[in-house]
C-alpha cells in the first residue's frame, strides 16, 4: 500500500490492486492463531549465530581512548563483519549503532576508538528465545471467575485507594473532563472476570456509557448511578456481597441520598449564576451540582461551603484534598469546622484528584 501510494503521488494515476477476499472462518482462524508461538518454534535457540543485541551511542572526538577519526564506511563494514541486523545511523557529533554479534565487547572497543561510550545496551537474545519458548508451551490458565465485581470511576491516586480499601475490585481512571467510553468499561468488566459486576460511575456524564456498557456486556452487570465520588463511597458502604445482585443495587442506591456531595474548583472565567458573582480563577463551591459560594481564598471557600452542606442532622464529614491543595491546609479546614460543629466527626483523606481542589461530603 505505500509503495502504490507512491506510485499515485508521482504518476497522479490510481494503481490497480489486487483484492482477497476473505471469510469469517477466515477472520477467526487468524484471530485465535499464536503468532508468536509458531514463528519462535521456527528456530531453535542453538541456531541463533550471533546472541547478543547490542546497542551503543558514541559521542564522536570525546575521551582518552580516540584513536582514529570516523568514517561512515569504513566504520559500518567493520562492524558488518562481526555481526547482523546492522544499523548505524551517524552525524557530526554521535554515531548509535545497533547490531547482533556473538562478540559484543569487540563493538564496544571499537566504539571507544572514535569517542566515549554514551550508551550501551547488550541483551542475550538467547536467553530471550528459551523465555518465548517457555511461555509459548506452557499451557494457558483460565482464570476462575470471583463472585463478585465491583467498578469505580475515579481520578487520582489517593481516591483509587480510598475505593479499593472499601472492596472495589477495578478502578477505570476517569472522571469529569475525562470520561471513559463504553469499550473501557466493557474491558474494565471483562478484566474485573466476576459473576456479578457493579458499576459506579460517580459522574452523571459517564451514565449512558455506564449503562450502555451494562447492557451490551455478557456478563450480570448492573449500574448504581453514583453522580460524585462521595456518593460512590457512600455506596460502598451499602455493598454486601452475600446477597444478590438487585439487592445489592437497590441498597446502594438509597444509601445515595444519604450524602450530600461537594467541590471546589477554579472558575475559568467571569460570570453571575443565580445572582451570584463569580470572578476568573475564584474559587467556586459546588454543592450537589450548584454553585453555591465563590471566594478568592481556597480555604474560606471549603469552609463556606461545608457550612452551606451541613445541617442539624449531619454526623460525618469528609474532606478530601486534591493535588493543587495540601494536608496542612485541610486539616485548618476540619478544625474550624470540628470548633463550630462539636457534634461532628471530621475526616481528612488525601485523594490526589485533578480539577477539584477539595472533594466534601456531609453524611
Amino acid at each position: 500500500y505505500i509503495y502504490e501510494g507512491f506510485m499515485e503521488s508521482l504518476t497522479g494515476e490510481k494503481v490497480p490492486s489486487a483484492e482477497k477476499v476473505i471469510s469469517q472462518a477466515d477472520v477467526t482462524e487468524i484471530a485465535h492463531q499464536e503468532n508468536y508461538h509458531n514463528v519462535s518454534h521456527s528456530i531453535a535457540t542453538e541456531d541463533i549465530e550471533f546472541g547478543y543485541c547490542t546497542e551503543i551511542m558514541v559521542k564522536l572526538g570525546e575521551g582518552e581512548t580516540v584513536t582514529d577519526t570516523f568514517d561512515y564506511d569504513t566504520f559500518r563494514n567493520h562492524l558488518n563483519e562481526i555481526g547482523d541486523s546492522l544499523l548505524v545511523v551517524a552525524d557530526d557529533e554521535i554515531v548509535k549503532v545497533h547490531v547482533h554479534t556473538e562478540y559484543p565487547g569487540e563493538v564496544m572497543n571499537y566504539g571507544q576508538k572514535f569517542g566515549s561510550l554514551m550508551k550501551i545496551k547488550v541483551d542475550n537474545m538467547r536467553m530471550q528465545h528459551d523465555a518465548v519458548l517457555e511461555k509459548a508451551d506452557a499451557p494457558a490458565k483460565k482464570l476462575e471467575k470471583i463472585p463478585y465485581g465491583v467498578i469505580a470511576v475515579a481520578a487520582g491516586e489517593g481516591v483509587h485507594a480510598l475505593f479499593k480499601s472499601m472492596g472495589v475490585s477495578t478502578i477505570i481512571n476517569g472522571g469529569q473532563t475525562m470520561n471513559p467510553s463504553t469499550e473501557d468499561i466493557l474491558k474494565a468488566i471483562e478484566s474485573t472476570n466476576a459473576e456479578k459486576t457493579i458499576i459506579l460511575p460517580n459522574n452523571k456524564n459517564i451514565f449512558m456509557a455506564a449503562d450502555q456498557a451494562a447492557e451490551v456486556s455478557d456478563a450480570d452487570v448492573v449500574v448504581v448511578a453514583s453522580k460524585t465520588i462521595s456518593q460512590g463511597l457512600a455506596a460502598m458502604l451499602a455493598f454486601n456481597e452475600s446477597v444478590d445482585l438487585e439487592t445489592n443495587k437497590a441498597n446502594m442506591t438509597a444509601e445515595l441520598e444519604n450524602v450530600v456531595s461537594g467541590q471546589i474548583t477554579n472558575a475559568v472565567r467571569d460570570t453571575v449564576i443565580d445572582g451570584l458573582a463569580i470572578t476568573k480563577d475564584d474559587f467556586m463551591g459546588i454543592v450537589d451540582g450548584k454553585i453555591l459560594t465563590a471566594d478568592k481564598d481556597r480555604k474560606a471557600a471549603t469552609i463556606e461551603t461545608l457550612k452551606k452542606m451541613i445541617t442539624d442532622d449531619s454526623e460525618i464529614v469528609t474532606i478530601i484534598f486534591g493535588e493543587d491543595s495540601d494536608e496542612k491546609e485541610s486539616k485548618e479546614i476540619a478544625a474550624v469546622i470540628e470548633a463550630e460543629y462539636d457534634f461532628l466527626e471530621v475526616e481528612v483523606q488525601e485523594g490526589n484528584q485533578p480539577v477539584y481542589s477539595y472533594l466534601l461530603s456531609v453524611e
